[in-house]
């Protein structure tokens, strides 16, 4: 399950655009599709982030990247997968 979520996560990161939320729970439903991955959480988190967290989630482009995310981030991801 955390596989899936950070192959999401990142897959999320190929817009270079910065972001609105609309835009992380479209891209991350879209990559979940791509990758039969687990979409149920997209909504919830495109919800649960502020501009900023969008931001820092957009960006993410490597595993690193994903562990180094701001507490909030991480706490977002949590809560709306919750088999993470």
């Amino acid at each position: 399950m955390m596989k899936q979520l950070v192959a999401i996560v990142l897959g999320v990161s190929f817009v270079a655009a910065p972001a609105l939320a609309s835009d992380l729970e479209t891209q991350c439903v879209a990559y979940a599709t791509e990758t039969s991955g687990d979409a149920s959480g997209c909504s919830c988190l495109a919800k649960a982030a502020d501009d900023g967290m969008t931001e820092e989630l957009m960006a993410i482009q490597s595993e690193a990247d994903l562990e180094g995310l701001s507490q909030a981030s991480k706490d977002a991801i949590a809560s709306c997968w919750s088999g993470a």
